[in-house]
């Protein structure tokens, strides 16, 4: 439970309203709102919601656990900061994007974001499935 909340928080952060006073951009046009900060892949500034593009969304924990370092990781309880907990962190992130680029680029999105990472456009498509089959 403690990694995932851990594994959440590298996920999600920055987060908005922290009390590190970060401040996260959203768009707003046309009705659409786009958390900038939930973007897992593709650049959000050149995102124009005039041009209809896909949208995927992504369910990032769901992922995470299907990858096979971050499996290792919770079936030997390797300790949060430990060396070998962040070199395999970095294998699972490393995967995590790579997966994400390679679905994105095959279902032509212009950006993956994180589930309610987008709001009020109708061209959203989840590809969380698409992603754990990608793996």
């Amino acid at each position: 439970m403690v990694t995932v909340l851990l594994l959440s928080e590298l996920l999600l952060a920055p987060l908005c309203g922290s009390s590190v006073g970060v401040i996260c951009p959203v768009i707003a046009q046309d009705q659409v709102n786009l958390d900038k900060a939930l973007v897992r892949w593709g650049n959000a500034s050149t995102f124009d919601p005039s041009k209809k593009s896909l949208v995927g969304t992504v369910r990032s924990t769901e992922v995470y656990l299907k990858i096979p370092a971050y499996k290792r990781i919770q079936e030997e309880k390797v300790p949060p900061g430990s060396a070998r907990y962040n070199q395999l962190m970095r294998e699972a992130t490393a995967v995590y994007r790579r997966v994400l680029e390679q679905v994105g680029r095959s279902r032509k999105a212009a950006l993956i974001v994180e589930q309610g990472g987008i709001s009020g456009y109708a061209g959203v498509a989840d590809f969380t499935g698409a992603i754990i089959a990608a793996l």
